[in-house]
């Protein structure tokens, strides 16, 4: 259950933090924000007096949800939100000032007269996958893929509901892992921790789904978490939840993926990001910017899109490398890899047997070692903290038989 033990704290600072969401000079880290990023936040200069809120980018295109009325699609008002019916809009991506172009209407063929929900592409983008709900019950989303024409700008053919739709439950806030072999999503199915609970399914090579799986309790918890999306390299899944501890109703979340289900300990994003309101729909445009939806200073549930640039935090690891009789080992190559097997880096130690990384906090990594006469050697090192000052002391000893481990 998301605990209020934040709230009088966040309540002193909302002025401060609601202003630095406008404020181009904004870029800090607070001390609610454990995610390993700091943050600057602006709001964009696209957002409409309805609601728009963030959803994937399609070929240098934001492409968004919004309730703001054109002509006579979605007309009419939604009896749940008290808005006009939700429809898909897109915007060019500046590289010159950082905001975008006047937004038009994403694609005609998607468009209905119902809600139209989150979207996600596949990496080459000739596959989309869509929620929509109707009116009679439009709360209740449903999801599609489609594929797209051959030669063609948006002409999306071949639409195929997914086989875990259900009139019972929703199926909401598609999300396709940037290497495109997971599709993540949010449903309310029988079966979950709560609420909503965030699933994924393995994508197969013609674009359709398998069985969805649920992320399990460390992700999910009583109440709601959605809108699920992954970094680039697939090692972190940021989500929004109003069940883990926050500022207030939803707030956006971060977990490293250690691989084989296994997630960190959720961490928030701070005030910098989050509000006492709702914040949702964490989207990366590339490695270091974004965006995200917030409803805070607004009536009911409009929410504005904000642009933001993630500055990774990076700290020192350091240790000298010892014989088993205390004795300093030089030249050993000492690699860095990341959880999923990757170097990242590697070095040569001299006579003084140092060895010098940097790393991100609240990773997991694995130091191997390699040394004429030595058999090959492996240690864990988990780093677990955001501070920006912290230095990881590690010093290690190395056996003839590649055992390695802390002094």
């Amino acid at each position: 259950m998301k605990t209020t033990s934040y709230v009088l704290l966040s309540a002193l600072l909302f002025c401060t933090y609601t202003f630095d969401k406008t404020d181009p000079s904004n870029s800090k880290i607070d001390d609610f924000n454990d995610s390993g990023y700091i943050f600057n936040v602006n709001v964009t200069k696209i957002n409409s007096q309805y609601s728009d809120i963030p959803s994937a980018v399609f070929r240098d295109k934001l492409v968004f949800v919004s309730s703001k009325k054109i002509g006579a699609i979605g007309s009419g008002k939604d009896k749940v939100t008290n808005l006009p019916y939700t429809n898909l809009f897109c915007t060019d991506i500046s590289n010159n000032n950082g905001d975008f172009s006047v937004p038009i209407l994403f694609s005609r063929i998607l468009n209905s007269r119902g809600n139209e929900g989150q979207v996600s592409f596949s990496p080459d983008q000739h596959t989309i996958y869509y929620t929509k709900s109707k009116r009679k019950n439009s709360e209740n989303y449903q999801m599609y893929l489609a594929t797209l024409e051959k030669d063609s700008y948006g002409n999306w053919v071949n639409h195929t509901p997914l086989n875990f739709n259900s009139d019972e439950h929703s199926v909401e806030t598609p999300h396709v892992s940037y290497d495109g072999q997971y599709l993540y999503f949010s449903s309310n199915m029988e079966g979950g921790f709560g609420g909503f609970d965030i699933y994924k399914a393995k994508i197969n090579s013609n674009g359709s789904v398998g069985a969805p799986v649920n992320l399990g309790p460390t992700i999910n918890t009583e109440m709601d978490e959605k809108y699920p999306h992954t970094s680039l390299d697939g090692g972190e899944l940021f989500f929004s939840s109003n069940g883990h501890e926050g500022q207030g109703g939803f707030d956006i979340f971060i977990s490293n993926d250690y691989g084989n289900m296994e997630y960190a300990t959720p961490r928030n994003l701070g005030i910098i990001v989050n509000s006492l309101r709702d914040d949702i729909a964490f989207t990366l445009i590339n490695e270091d910017n974004g965006v995200f939806a917030s409803n805070a200073g607004n009536v009911g549930q409009r929410f504005n899109m904000y642009k933001f640039n993630a500055r990774a935090i990076y700290q020192n690891l350091e240790g000298i490398i010892f014989k088993e009789n205390d004795e300093i080992l030089a030249d050993i190559t000492v690699s860095l890899y990341d959880n999923n097997g990757n170097e990242l880096e590697r070095q040569v130690t001299g006579k003084d047997g140092i060895y010098r990384f940097k790393v991100r906090p609240f990773v997991s990594y694995q130091i191997k070692t390699s040394k004429e006469g030595y058999e090959d050697g492996v240690i864990i090192f988990q780093s677990k903290d955001t501070n920006l000052n912290l230095a990881y002391k590690e010093d290690l000893e190395l056996s003839p038989d590649g055992t390695l481990s802390k002094k």
